[in-house]
């Protein structure tokens, strides 16, 4: 979203990431991967939080919540509207021209996200005041994964340890120091007036693609996704899903903590002088999500909700955009109460 920058290679010592830190909190809004209660979301945050009891020469980890919650709300208001009539839209559907939020220490496969999450909200014939403005005024800071998790598979679905899609600077190790590449106008932008870099050298630059292939090597080994979107496109009423479904409780912790889940539900609610009308995240794993006032569900039980997430997915949203609606994080599998495994899930279509 936005101009492309220069994607120029530049180098910081990780000893000056926190003084880049607070020369970003003196004209920014800084979101950045907060731990509350033992869960890490992103949230407003000061340099010295950002800091923590930890270091800041170390990359940030991934996030337990996702980013999409700060572009995409779990539950925000849209307008107010009292007993006159009078109808007051929120602040944030207001068009915006410049940069005042940045999101700081975002992993590739959440910045990745934001352009599926595009596809969905800011797409040429449909667009989403609230969340458009939100991506139009935050810069997207990331961190290259040195250490990917054991549960990831984003190189199965396009993306990739050191991927830069959906990132305005990118940080990446290069030995002692950061190998900085500034990937929009908005990147370039955080740049600004922060000296303490330099053109990166042939060393930093060998360095950093010695880091970038052994984080490849660490991705979980290969998921058969093309082969399983192949197969999914006539495997709707296999008699797969009467065994891959099971585990499933329908609790819908997948689609929460899903980075390009984007399911949601509007209602209104009184006040005292009018009422406001709300959205809510929503998942296609509850069975009220497609409950007809008539009474009637088209989605039954377990199994057609789960068939539905997974051909949403892997079927639904390739053919309506090129892309399947997964980048690969592994939050799904390893945040699922009965430890059901999508990889295996495409695994098993796979091999039909």
């Amino acid at each position: 979203m936005g101009e492309r920058g220069s994607g120029k290679a530049l180098v910081m010592s990780k000893r000056d990431l926190g003084a880049f830190v607070r020369h970003l909190a003196a004209s920014y809004t800084l979101l950045a991967p907060i731990d509350e209660g033992g869960v890490t979301r992103f949230a407003a945050a000061g340099a010295d939080d950002i800091r923590g009891s930890g270091d800041l020469e170390s990359a940030p980890a991934l996030s337990k919540r996702p980013l999409k919650e700060i572009f995409f709300p779990q539950e925000e208001v849209l307008f107010t509207f009292d007993a006159g009539g009078k109808v007051e839209v929120a602040a944030s559907a207001a068009p915006v021209d410049e940069v005042t939020r940045v999101a700081f220490g975002v992993r590739p496969c959440d910045a990745r996200s934001l352009t599926l999450l595009d596809l969905v909200f800011d797409a040429a014939d449909y667009k989403d005041p609230y969340y458009v403005s939100r991506r139009r005024s935050t810069a997207v800071v990331t961190f290259a994964c040195p250490e990917p998790g054991v549960a990831c598979f984003c190189t199965s679905v396009g993306g990739g340890p050191y991927d830069e899609t959906g990132s305005d600077l990118m940080f990446a190790e290069a030995g002692e120091a950061y190998l900085v590449r500034p990937l929009s106008a908005k990147g370039e932008g955080l740049l600004r007036g922060f000296d303490a870099v330099r053109e990166a050298g042939d060393a930093d630059l060998a360095a950093a693609r010695e880091a970038e292939a052994k984080a490849a090597t660490r991705v979980a080994g290969n998921v058969p996704v093309d082969a399983a979107v192949s197969k999914l496109a006539g495997a709707f009423g296999d008699a797969a899903w009467d065994d891959v479904h099971r585990k499933c409780l329908g609790c819908a912790v997948c689609t929460y903590l899903c980075p390009t889940c984007h399911c949601f539900d509007i209602g209104d609610e009184a006040t005292r002088a009018g009422g406001e009308r709300v959205r809510n995240w929503d998942s296609c794993m509850f069975p009220l999500f497609t409950l007809h006032a008539s009474g009637h569900n088209p989605r039954p039980s377990r199994k057609e909700r789960f068939r539905q997430r997974i051909m949403h997915k892997f079927n639904y949203f390739v053919e309506n955009n090129g892309r399947v609606a997964c980048v690969g994080c592994g939050r799904c599998v390893e945040n699922c109460p009965v430890n059901l495994d999508v990889r295996k899930v495409l695994e098993a279509f796979a091999a039909l």
